[in-house]
């Protein structure tokens, strides 16, 4: 295994911006130091980025995210191919371009539709674990094929006004098993597709 996430607890950010022209998180550890990030390839302008937090406004069907360690080597690629971001493919780069490009895949998050339960996938889209969670959409357990908790998601309250008003969602990490890097990066990602399917209409604000 290499190091990427191999620690006993992390968190995922948002930055604070009332409208959200560019997708991004940070992974970072309990002191705050950057280990990652997450960014989409596309910026989009203001006026792009309050229509498509509407809920009326049809979504696009695709967009690659790229993971990005804090030496600045692009990780993962991280692809949404459908509206609802109810499926998401993880894959390594391949060749570089104008963008960084997916290789071979090696995961998958699928969500279903009450934004409650996430399925991890493997290459060959196995089940290898479930993130379930409670009915407030804020403790996500992240259990194995036999049910056994080896990880939890868990959305942190963030100050009233960045709950309402920003995106500024904050998720507290915690890996409790020694699992492989590919596994790790999956329980990061699914923090990260579960925010965009329960909380990213508050772009609109």
């Amino acid at each position: 295994m290499t190091d990427l996430f191999n620690l006993p607890s992390m968190r995922v950010e948002q930055p604070r911006k009332v409208v959200q022209t560019q997708t991004r998180y940070d992974v970072v550890d309990d002191q705050g130091t950057l280990l990652a990030y997450v960014t989409d390839q596309q910026v989009r302008s203001r006026r792009e980025a309050v229509r498509a937090a509407l809920p009326q406004t049809v979504r696009s069907t695709h967009a690659t995210l790229v993971l990005t360690d804090a030496e600045e080597v692009p990780r993962f690629v991280i692809d949404k191919v459908d509206a609802w971001n109810t499926h998401v493919h993880l894959a390594v780069p391949g060749e570089e371009g104008e963008a960084v490009m997916r290789g071979d895949r090696i995961g998958t998050v699928r969500a279903n539709s009450t934004r409650r339960q996430y399925f991890l996938l493997d290459a060959d889209e196995n089940e290898l674990a479930q993130a379930v969670g409670d009915l407030r959409l804020r403790s996500f357990p992240v259990t194995d094929n036999e049910r056994r908790r080896f990880a939890g998601i868990n959305k942190k309250w963030a100050g009233l006004r960045a709950e309402l008003f920003t995106t500024a969602d904050r998720y507290a990490i915690e890996l409790t098993e020694e699992v492989s890097e590919a596994l790790r990066v999956l329980v990061v990602v699914t923090a990260i597709v579960l925010d965009m399917m329960a909380y990213e209409s508050k772009e609109l604000v």
